[in-house]
Formats: structure tokens, C-alpha cells, sequence
């Protein structure tokens, strides 16, 4: 039977320990403000579910027997424990002491309680409405999904889709506290959170719903450039271009564009060359703030501009040892156009 494993990180599926690396967090989680890591890591996140998102940083093999060891532990090394549990949830951690102060009329306890805490800056909010979601009942569910609510952790085994416990709300870290917004339970260990049983019943969530994907936007984009005596050197100015999606194609005489940038920006174009290329020996380079296209000239000749037809005006000249146009030359000397 394939059993879970429990390494932080890790929740694979296995049957032999070693079947396949386990990638996990030998470290405990850090809290600090609002940001959130591993102290195995130096990647800190805000969102709790980009928390659980971080990749391990250490390889080893699965296991399903629980670390022992308690994240949150005293000065004298300890496992810390609550003394008592009120019925709205409240721990209560050490002893009561008495206040010997003169002002004192009554004993104060003086134990460290953890309450449920208002809204804060530190709650992160969940996907939107994801407790109101289900899975269409014509869905194909792969075997070995795992349900996406928050606080379950059941796999699809091919039949189990009801009877999910699960927190409708959101993550809550208030100080060294940790619970749910939808629970008045609050605990110091990370191991003892993500144990807190849901307090909600419905049907399990494998699949959801895809987002909506935003539309795209074809846009224009700035376009310069520049040449020497072999070669033009154009920078179209897209800012973040995907380096996977966008195109850029060369031929004898055209330079096509298609370019992603910036999320959903689109710029397409296809530029009729002035003069020829060699295709095979050109190239392009993506940047953060612009996409650099070399173009390897046919001729020696000089560009008037970039597209067939434009005339000389504006034009940009390299620098030559005569005072104008082509390396040793006086005059400008252009393709013929006719």
C-alpha cells in the first residue's frame, strides 16, 4: 500500500523509500513579522501558500514516521505543552503565579496565553471563495491528486470525493500564535497547525476551477537603431519579454516580431528590410528593458534607414575615417532603390 510521505516539503506518494528523491525542509519553519521561510533556506515569502510553495532545499529518502523533534522548544530545551485548553480553544502554557506587588488585591496569572487575534496585517488571505468551489462531476481527476482545500491533505484514489474536513478560512500567524480565522484554536508549533482538523464539511476539491486567463493587449513598441560597415544593430524597447513565447525570425529581406512582454502586452510586426541579410549569421539578445536584433548586412553598403524605401533623412551614421558614409569614404553611398 503506498503511504504519504511526512518530510516538510516532500507529501509524495511512495511504496519504497528510495523510488524517488525526496526533496524536503530538514529545517523548522521561521514566523518572523510577516514573512515566512524555512531556517534551512534563505527564501522568505509573505504568502502562506507561497510558503508551502518553497521548494525543498536538501535531498534524501521518503518517510512516514513523524520527526520528533518539536519546532518550538524553552530555554532548557523542552518540548513546550499547553497546561489546559479552555472551551473557546485558548491555551494556556506554564504555571499561575501569584503577583506580590502592594497594588495587588487579587492573584494574576501570569501563564502566557494565546488568544484568538482580530484581523491583522499578518493574515493572508487564501484563493477567493475557494470553499464555495467543487469539482464538476464530469471532471477527470488523475489518481494521486491531492485535495486543494486548506487543512486536507487526502489523495484521490479513484471513488473518495466526499467527506472532506476542511478550514473555509484563512491562515492566521499572530506573534508566535498560529491557527485559522474560521477556528478559535490557536497553537505555537507548525507541526500542531497544519494538524488542527477542519471545521467544515463539504466534498473534496481536486481539480478547481482554472483562473480566467487575462486578455491580451497588442501594443506598439519603440523601435532604434544603428549600423557599422556590416552590421545593423536594432533595439526594440519591450520591457520583460518572455524569452520562451516570443519570436523573432529572420530572412533575406524581412525581420518578423512577435513579442510578449510585460504579462499580457503583445507586439507583432513584420519589417520589410532596406537592404539584405544574411539570416544564418544574425541574431538577437533579450534584456530586461528591450529585445537587441543584430543583423548581418549582405553588402557593404549603408542603411538610409531600417525599412525598404525610407530615404536618408535622419539617418544615423557609423563612424568612418573620411567624413561621411562608408569606412574611408567622403560621400554617402546608398543602395539603388530603383
Amino acid at each position: 500500500m503506498a503511504k504519504i510521505c511526512v518530510h516538510k516539503g516532500c507529501g509524495k506518494q511512495f511504496e519504497s523509500p528510495d523510488e524517488s528523491p525526496c526533496v524536503y525542509h530538514p529545517g523548522p519553519p521561521i514566523f518572523h513579522d510577516a514573512m515566512k521561510g524555512w531556517s534551512c533556506c534563505k527564501k522568505r515569502v509573505i504568502s502562506f501558500d507561497d510558503f508551502l510553495a518553497i521548494p525543498g532545499c536538501t535531498t534524501g529518502i521518503h518517510s512516514d514516521v513523524e520527526n520528533s523533534v518539536s519546532n518550538v522548544q524553552t530555554e532548557n530545551n523542552t518540548k513546550l505543552t499547553p497546561t489546559s485548553i479552555d472551551e473557546n480553544g485558548v491555551e494556556q502554557y506554564g504555571n499561575p503565579v501569584a503577583d506580590t506587588s502592594a497594588n495587588a488585591t487579587t492573584t494574576v496569572q501570569k501563564s502566557m496565553a494565546i488568544t484568538p487575534s482580530k484581523k491583522t496585517k499578518n493574515e493572508i488571505s487564501v484563493k477567493p471563495d475557494i470553499s464555495t468551489l467543487d469539482d464538476p462531476d464530469d471532471v477527470d481527476i488523475p489518481v494521486g491528486a491531492k485535495c486543494k482545500r486548506n487543512g486536507c491533505d487526502i489523495l484521490y484514489d479513484g471513488s473518495n470525493r466526499g467527506d472532506c474536513k476542511f478550514h473555509p478560512g484563512s491562515a492566521v500567524f499572530h506573534d508566535a500564535s498560529k491557527g485559522w480565522s474560521c477556528c478559535k484554536r490557536r497553537v505555537l508549533e507548525f507541526d500542531e497547525f497544519l494538524k488542527i482538523e477542519g471545521c467544515k464539511t463539504g466534498k473534496h476539491l481536486f481539480v478547481g476551477i482554472e483562473q480566467p486567463k487575462t486578455k491580451e493587449e497588442d501594443v506598439e513598441c519603440r523601435t532604434d537603431f544603428y549600423q557599422t560597415p556590416n552590421k545593423v544593430i536594432v533595439s526594440v524597447f519591450a520591457k520583460q519579454c518572455d524569452k520562451e513565447k516570443s519570436i523573432v525570425e529572420f530572412s533575406e529581406d524581412t525581420l518578423y516580431l512577435d513579442l510578449f512582454h510585460l504579462g499580457n502586452k503583445r507586439f507583432r510586426t513584420s519589417i520589410q528590410l532596406y537592404g539584405p541579410i544574411k539570416p544564418n549569421e544574425s541574431t538577437f539578445k533579450v534584456m530586461g528593458t528591450k529585445v537587441e536584433i543584430t543583423l548581418s548586412k549582405a553588402n557593404g553598403l549603408s542603411w538610409a534607414g531600417l525599412r525598404a524605401g525610407e530615404t536618408g533623412a535622419g539617418m544615423i551614421r557609423f563612424g568612418v575615417s573620411g567624413r561621411t558614409g562608408t569606412i574611408g569614404g567622403k560621400d554617402i553611398i546608398y543602395r539603388n532603390q530603383s
